[in-house]
């Protein structure tokens, strides 16, 4: 197939939140192309069309779980972060979309829009983020980072395995040093930064360097991301229907 969508939460997300996404995928996105659930606990779940991958992320999911066993944040973030290597190794596409679990779907674009932000040349769609992050030797030092609550990954790229292999080795070699925090979005630009330095084309959705682009990109119509706190103020039942 040519996309493929996938996302991961807990029970306690799916109930948060996670549920309505699924829902607003169904309602909007369900005939575009599938989208695969890395349900954690395999927590059952109401959302027909959805297709379950489970939560066995491998060996070296739970090694990383168990070394930063005293940083829940860190431990949390690397769930989606493992979930992504997962289908980046066994999902069968050409084009591997991530939709973050507090994203709800207003509306379809046409196919071929999604051709256009991610055309065959292009190895990774996404927003670039710019955090300041003073050192002693730099007080303007700046570090790349990306906005993950959507992104595509072009898995026919000819540099796409070292795309993959850079990543993956981030995590389970704990290559963390030049990382702001290790998190998700900062392993996802750091490989982008590496990747983009060794002549791959990249598509940037944020030409204006916006700390949240997605409500100022070509995204907008189609996709709102309830990040951080604004998350835990919404009531998302009522943002969908579940039809």
């Amino acid at each position: 197939m040519k996309y493929a969508a996938i996302t991961s939460m807990d029970p306690k997300y799916y109930w948060h939140c996670g549920k309505s996404m699924m829902y607003s995928y169904k309602k909007h996105w369900h005939g575009l192309f599938p989208l695969y659930l890395y349900n954690e606990n395999d927590f059952f779940h109401k959302v027909k069309t959805i297709r379950n991958m489970g939560w066995d992320l491998g060996e070296e999911y739970e090694k990383f779980q168990e070394r930063h066993s005293d940083n829940d944040k860190i431990t949390t973030f690397a769930k989606k972060g493992f979930s992504i290597i997962h289908a980046m190794e066994n999902l069968d596409c050409e084009k591997l979309i991530w939709i973050d679990a507090d994203v709800i779907i207003q509306s379809a674009p046409p196919m071929m829009f999604f051709d256009l932000i991610a055309p065959d040349d292009v190895l990774s769609t996404h927003f670039s983020v710019w955090h300041k992050w003073p050192s002693e030797e730099d007080p303007n030092r700046m570090v790349h980072s990306c906005e993950t609550g959507f992104f595509i990954l072009n898995k026919k790229h000819p540099q796409f395995e070292e795309f993959m292999s850079t990543y993956k080795d981030i995590y389970v070699n704990d290559k963390s040093s030049d990382l702001r925090r290790f998190y998700d979005g900062e392993v996802y630009g750091k490989t982008v930064e590496i990747m983009e330095a060794k002549g791959a084309k990249m598509m940037n959705l944020n030409p204006g360097w916006h700390k949240t682009p997605i409500p100022r990109s070509v995204m907008a119509p189609y996709i709102k991301h309830f990040k951080a706190g604004l998350k835990d103020s919404v009531n998302f039942d009522d943002l969908v229907d579940e039809d």
